[in-house]
């Protein structure tokens, strides 16, 4: 497809207007390509914005990624088990913007992200957030205080497990996307478990937990089994990714690695 001229995206926050009522992305490859044509490339969010990099190569998005779309879209609370290197997070910063963007549906509300134990699995939320617009939005800079980000009218909060339950004050959050939820120590998804149940309790918000697979027994293990979860359940191993986010040599050399089961295939990682 077309490249775009990113002069024509440097005016700053009042340029965002750009993205009101614009598909996240169309999943008809030939209708796609027609309205690419046709808008010269302002078709939907991800072509406005540029498309996702990995190891310095640009991505379309891909089929499998419409079911993440579809089952976030139509369910209220979302449990994904995801290979290793997917683009599952960054799919999801990009979703959240999108919807951000894309309508006043968020105006005035809160997101609140929560990703791992330690402070750099939470500035790495910060830096995707930060340079989704670097490329074709130079000039425009999230308004940043601590871990609290603004984007257009929207109050993002990123967060670590160990202050998990601090969302019990967010309680208005539109959305609650918890990553890498299987990477705490069992204590953590106690605590973790808790603080769901109460936003989920008091609040018309989605949860969203994601996660590559760690060890059994615990919080996200037991969403798993349980029959009767109230979670839309998504399980995505490398055989999602395969010709597309993983070329076959990568998987057949990670296949003689002992975490290959765990990281690619889904299974909990053995005591």
């Amino acid at each position: 497809m077309l490249s775009l001229d990113s002069s024509i995206f440097d005016q700053g926050k009042d340029t965002l207007s750009i993205f009101l009522d614009k598909p996240f992305w169309m999943w008809d490859h030939d209708i796609h390509k027609t309205e690419y044509i046709k808008t010269n490339g302002h078709c939907c969010f991800n072509h406005l914005i540029s498309l996702p990099t990995k190891d310095d190569r640009q991505y379309p998005l891909f089929q499998f990624q419409a079911l993440i779309f579809e089952t976030i879209e139509q369910n209220q609370n979302i449990w994904i088990m995801k290979a290793r290197g997917i683009g599952v997070t960054t799919f999801m910063i990009r979703y959240l913007a999108w919807k951000i963007l894309s309508s006043s549906e968020l105006d005035d509300k809160s997101i609140i992200i929560v990703s791992g134990t330690g402070e750099e699995f939470k500035e790495n939320i910060d830096r995707k957030l930060q340079q989704l617009f670097e490329k074709r939005f130079p000039l425009l800079r999230l308004k940043s205080k601590y871990a609290e980000l603004w984007l257009k009218k929207t109050w993002i909060k990123v967060m670590t497990t160990r202050n998990i339950m601090d969302i019990n004050g967010y309680f208005d959050a539109a959305f609650l996307f918890i990553d890498e939820a299987d990477f705490q120590h069992h204590g953590e998804q106690e605590v973790l478990e808790r603080a769901i149940s109460a936003y989920n309790e008091k609040s018309n918000g989605k949860t969203i937990m994601v996660s590559t697979p760690n060890t059994p027994g615990g919080f996200f293990e037991k969403i798993e089994k349980d029959r009767n979860s109230k979670y839309a359940k998504l399980k995505l191993d490398y055989t999602y990714g395969l010709g597309t986010i993983y070329d076959r040599a990568f998987i057949e050399k990670k296949r003689i690695e002992p975490a290959f089961e765990r990281e690619y295939n889904l299974k909990y990682e053995r005591r």
